[in-house]
């Protein structure tokens, strides 16, 4: 098999919920003895190394739209690919081969208040090329049940043609509990003491502004804990500040920043009394699963995709309601076997999604669909 691969979502790096089950993936092949081979497609060199069985194509990207239109289908016609897969929705139209593409989630038409917000050019294109797209692949990938059926309502695929795989959890979340790594990573970002974290970008639909209001009810009662929120700098980072302000929290509430891969993400996890994942929209939801892997008890929010995931591994709650969300974080500062039970829940949650298991299911999907 001759794999090719859009692989513009990690050429700065691994941070995002698609980055990281790409290179979780790209590991488990280049490490299987066999001729199968991968060229990954980008607009800038990757700064990851994946050994000799996965090589590269750099193209400079103008404008998007004719690198994913034109410069890619050229170059995947050119390199002899048999089977193509695009971690994300877009595909070539104009497809030399076999494609898969992966919806992970429809959040940007089914979520109402991110539809809104959108431009009317966005919102045709999301319903017509999106469309477009999800019919001209011969195979979706998608991560959940709900996202499944999000597509089938939306898009009108044939469910026969998608595929559940969902996302796997890195085997660095999995590491050993290091207590010189989390004092180290906890004086690299200032964190002084106990702390809630949440791990993600910050935008809307992520919800951080009711994680804030929970946790200005949480310090009246736990003046020694933190809110660590870990994630790229940007959305709705300037409203989040000014929550902060009104609610008297400056110097309570900690950003951290992007975290890549390189920095120990595990160590920040390893290191929290809680996870906390309030979000109101999910295709799918690593960052628990990743808490859960990390031995830290887990709170997510009772929406979408989120309960399939989490399973009974967790304390669901209410996104809307930041009382139950403060009450739920208190209960596992109170009750030692509580935090003992969801702790070990959740690691054998984690186990169901570990790389190798979720690897080596893709790799057998694209196998099949190469034969």
């Amino acid at each position: 098999m001759r794999l090719g691969i859009d692989a513009r979502e990690i050429q700065d790096g691994v941070y995002t919920g698609i980055g990281r089950p790409l290179v979780n993936f790209l590991r488990y092949f280049a490490a299987q003895d066999n001729k199968d081979t991968c060229i990954l497609f980008s607009s800038k060199e990757i700064p990851i190394d994946f050994g000799t069985k996965v090589s590269r194509v750099v193209m400079p990207e103008g404008i998007t739209f004719i690198w994913d239109q034109w410069s890619l289908p050229q170059a995947i016609k050119k390199a002899e690919i048999d089977i193509f897969y695009s971690p994300y929705y877009k595909i070539p139209l104009l497809k030399p081969c076999t494609t898969v593409s992966a919806i992970l989630d429809l959040m940007y038409i089914a979520h109402e208040p991110t539809y809104k917000k959108m431009s009317p050019l966005a919102k045709i294109y999301y319903a017509t090329f999106g469309r477009l797209f999800a019919h001209r692949s011969d195979k979706i990938l998608t991560c959940s049940q709900y996202s499944k059926q999000d597509i089938k309502r939306i898009y009108g695929v044939d469910e026969a043609k998608i595929v559940i795989i969902p996302l796997s959890v890195a085997s660095i979340y999995f590491s050993p509990h290091d207590p010189s790594q989390v004092t180290a990573i906890k004086r690299k970002y200032n964190i002084n003491g106990r702390y809630i974290l949440y791990m993600g970008n910050f935008k809307a639909h992520k919800n951080i502004a009711q994680l804030i209001h929970a946790f200005a009810v949480i310090v009246q009662e736990f003046p020694d804990v933190s809110l660590v929120l870990a994630g790229p700098l940007e959305h709705s980072y300037s409203e989040l500040l000014g929550i902060i302000k009104n609610n008297h929290l400056e110097g309570r509430v900690i950003f951290t920043g992007k975290v890549m891969e390189s920095d120990g993400p595990q160590y920040l996890y390893q290191g929290a009394e809680v996870f906390v994942m309030p979000t109101l929209y999910e295709g799918f939801g690593i960052p628990p699963l990743e808490a859960m892997a990390c031995g830290v008890p887990v709170i997510a929010s009772r929406a979408t995709s989120i309960p399939e995931i989490v399973g009974d591994a967790g304390i669901l709650f209410d996104p809307h309601n930041a009382t139950e969300l403060a009450h739920a974080i208190k209960k596992i500062f109170q009750d030692p076997a509580l935090k003992k039970e969801l702790i070990d829940k959740g690691f054998k949650r984690a186990r169901v999604f570990e790389t190798e298991k979720k690897a080596q299911e893709m790799y057998d999907f694209l196998k099949q669909g190469f034969k």
